[in-house]
């Protein structure tokens, strides 16, 4: 695979950005008139804004230096890297800001401060500006959100599951917001903000998704950028259990990032880092600067809010708003005399997260309640952001973390970083050398302090076993060690292995876009039939080496019992209805109706959805076309199964085939239909309500189970079906009659056959068989047969400029 250049990636990564826009409408606009997509469309967009995050930040990516991140809890270990790679003749880590020149170790942050920020350095050109000279980046209203909500799980770590959320409190909650929904977005959050919001929490929150998933997400990502800051902090609040503290917290820090004009940068005054005299001052670099929040000892700053280049008009805030809003800071280096290959390389510098933020005990005044938990929260989170965005390259750990009840935090980070920016798996992380480096100093727990406990090896196994090109280690504790660690990452930290890996990313996506999640809805096929003969033939060829997993596969293809139970138990079009609720603006005062006196044309009451009217009717029938969405949105969900995927050892792709398939054979065999006829309740008993629903969801659960088991075969005649290819001489899923037994009934037991009938293998051949046939008699039963010509030529438009370009 060769490589695009920085400028090729950062076109086409746009233009798939472009596409997906385009792709958004096309499905609104279209699902009106497709039953099919209409059942997947709200899936489908949210993985479409999914995609969209990644190609943006991918592109954003794609034309910035390299970087090299440092991370773990021994700062002068990691010192002693940087000063390695980048410090001047003598040793020193000098920069100049406002024309005075500053040694950054001593005079910035020396190491009895503990920090809450990121720091960049970088040889690249700077703003200079006379009376603001500090370069500071900022956190944004959706990263604001994922801290307070970081902070309350890791306060409320025994209390979080025990906070169960009601689908009746997340309606009412959500009814009440729909109602202040404003006519035009207000700025700080997108739909795709929201969305990254929801990833966050899957990979922190697991537990509590589903339901949140259910009731709470769709409506939030269309409701959160219509609603002022006192509403979205109310929306955002059930994350964190609606804790009032938490809540007037991210509502205070959302209006401070409003009156900065939601500025991405600012620049400050030099007095933020030091003082008068030049020494460092208690300021941003001190994370304790926190605790003044509300109190006389917070001081007032002027800052010019930074976009791209242009600095904005002054704007007061206070130091203690600007300590926790304040992400990253630049420092900008001199060039050297001489060549130095990390001159284009800018190191990132991550702060502690595993210390204690004390609270200061000689105060006059009462500090901050949240002081200590936003800043672990926020230092904790770090990482994460940067990994997000792609925006490291390299990592060296020096230390991952001094106690063992962070090692599940910094695991977890350093994973999530591992198959964000190295590959999502061993296979492509292989192609590699490793890119997180475990760097041992003479400052390391181990060397440094006898019998002190380190913990890098419990973190090391949350990112993967050695030799799995997930991590490496390197020796830095003397002259030598240095020499090697250069020679290391000189060979390593190139812009060429950065844009293989952001190629393979954008293959992916338009694999992704153009051959799974689009080409259901636009097949420019002329001999489907070979089509189909050739995904068999992948299917079979991928299935039949995994036979051994068989169960599993078949198992995970179901949804499970409990999420069908609530979904019969939930109260029908609930959210639906609310989400339409907010496409108007609601006037208080108003009584629900509204009609033009003036105009000739009828109240034409709404126009319900292409599923609503095919399956409209009474409450079986509704909950038969409920149960039939939600298990084709669960199959289309296990492509993005990482650990299923390793599991079953197949590729992403061949996840993705059959799913599709099984879907259309869904539709051609009617499942639908006989989920209607098996669920029609003609019973005149009277049931308990949560009786029924057991009773409807084991109905459920055996139409969707005999279609994974048998795929649609036992519907039909044994004659009709293909030959079995292990035990022939039968068609697949025969009744074998049972052989006259020679001896008496009586020696059955204690005389059996030479060799056993192995029936396991007779049903997983058939099966495959079955699946091969299935997709053959799926021809002309795809999703596009549904979209009309003139949709499908829009869908074409939208799909040429995301298609892959050849390099010459």
């Amino acid at each position: 695979m060769k490589s695009l250049t920085s400028r090729q990636l950062n076109s086409q990564l746009q233009q798939v950005t472009q596409g997906i826009d385009q792709t958004i409408d096309w499905i609104n606009n279209t699902r009106q008139h497709a039953i099919r997509l209409d059942i997947e469309a709200d899936q489908l967009t949210v993985k479409l804004r999914r995609h969209r995050n990644k190609a943006r930040h991918l592109s954003e990516m794609s034309l910035t230096p390299m970087s090299i991140g440092f991370f773990g809890q021994s700062p002068a270990g990691k010192q002693h890297l940087i000063s390695a790679l980048i410090a001047d003749e003598n040793g020193q880590l000098a920069t100049t800001l406002a024309g005075k020149t500053l040694n950054f170790w001593q005079q910035i942050k020396p190491g009895y401060q503990a920090s809450g920020l990121v720091t960049r350095f970088s040889h690249q050109v700077a703003i200079n500006h006379e009376t603001h000279p500090v370069q500071l980046s900022l956190l944004n209203e959706i990263e604001l959100a994922k801290i307070v909500v970081g902070a309350y799980l890791h306060d409320s770590q025994q209390d979080v599951v025990q906070h169960s959320l009601s689908e009746q409190h997340i309606t009412d909650h959500l009814q009440q917001l729909t109602m202040r929904k404003q006519q035009t977005a207000i700025a700080g959050i997108t739909p795709d903000d929201v969305i990254s919001l929801w990833d966050y929490l899957v990979r922190h929150d697991a537990p509590r998704q589903k339901r949140l998933e259910a009731h709470f997400w769709p409506v939030a990502i269309e409701l959160a950028p219509y609603l002022r800051i006192d509403d979205r902090a109310i929306l955002f609040s059930l994350l964190w259990a609606e804790s009032q503290p938490l809540t007037d917290a991210y509502r205070h820090f959302a209006y401070t990032l409003q009156h900065l004009d939601s500025a991405p940068q600012l620049l400050a005054p030099l007095s933020v880092l030091v003082d008068d005299m030049l020494l460092p001052a208690n300021g941003i670099m001190n994370v304790a600067t926190l605790n003044d929040l509300y109190t006389p000892a917070d001081t007032q700053i002027q800052v010019l809010p930074l976009k791209e280049t242009l600095a904005g008009k002054s704007v007061t805030l206070s130091l203690a708003e600007l300590t926790f809003l304040a992400v990253e800071l630049q420092i900008p280096l001199p060039m050297s005399a001489t060549e130095n290959v990390f001159e284009s390389v800018e190191l990132l510098d991550f702060p502690d997260f595993g210390d204690e933020f004390d609270t200061p005990t000689q105060v006059s005044h009462s500090p901050y309640a949240l002081a200590a938990s936003l800043s672990w929260a926020k230092n904790a989170y770090l990482l994460e952001r940067y990994t997000e965005r792609q925006q490291i390259n390299m990592l060296l750990v020096c230390n991952a973390v001094s106690h063992r009840s962070d090692v599940k935090t910094a695991g977890k980070s350093l994973d999530y970083w591992v198959k964000q920016s190295q590959g999502e798996n061993a296979q492509v992380r292989s192609r590699r050398n490793p890119g997180l480096i475990w760097a041992l100093t003479p400052f390391d727990q181990r060397i440094a302090s006898d019998g002190a406990k380190n913990h890098d090896e419990a973190v090391q196994r949350y990112v993967g076993q050695p030799g799995d090109s997930s991590w490496g280690t390197l020796l830095a504790l003397d002259t030598r060690g240095i020499e090697r660690m250069v020679s290391y990452l000189t060979q390593e930290i190139r812009r060429d292995i950065k844009a293989e890996r952001i190629t393979e990313q954008l293959n992916e996506l338009q694999r992704e876009l153009t051959e799974n999640m689009l080409a259901n809805w636009y097949q420019p096929v002329t001999n489907e039939s070979q089509q189909k003969q050739r995904i068999a033939e992948t299917l079979l060829k991928a299935l039949q080496t995994r036979t051994g997993l068989h169960g599993e596969l078949l198992e995970r293809l179901l949804p499970a019992r409990d999420e069908l139970r609530a979904l019969y138990l939930q109260q029908q079009n609930r959210v639906t209805e609310l989400i339409t609720a907010g496409d108007t603006y609601h006037d208080p005062f108003s009584i629900g109706i509204d009609i033009d006196l003036f105009s000739d044309s009828s109240l034409s009451p709404e126009q319900p959805t292409p599923t609503a009217m095919q399956f409209g009717g009474d409450d079986e029938t509704q909950y038969a076309a409920n149960v039939q969405r939600y298990w084709v949105n669960h199959l289309r969900q296990l492509p993005d199964n990482g650990p299923l995927i390793e599991l079953l050892g197949i590729t992403k792709p061949t996840i993705e085939l059959l799913v599709a398939e099984l879907i259309t054979a869904s539709i051609r065999l009617d499942v639908t239909g006989q989920l209607v006829k098996i669920l029609a309740d003609n019973e005149q008993v009277s049931l308990h309500r949560d009786t029924k629903a057991d009773r409807q969801v084991s109905r459920a659960l055996t139409v969707l189970g005999d279609f994974v088991a048998w795929l649609g075969f036992l519907q039909i005649s044994e004659t009709q079906r293909p030959d079995s290819r292990i035990n022939r001489g039968y068609k697949i899923f025969a009744r074998i009659p049972t052989p006259a037994s020679p001896v008496g009934a009586s020696q059955r037991l204690t005389k059996l056959a030479p060799t056993p009938t192995n029936n396991t293998a007779f049903y997983i051949y058939d099966w495959l068989v079955g699946l091969g046939e299935m997709i053959i008699h799926n021809e002309g039963y795809s999703a596009s047969s549904e979209i009309s010509e003139q949709h499908q030529t829009q869908l074409a438009a939208i799909l040429k400029p995301i298609q892959p370009i050849a390099v010459p």
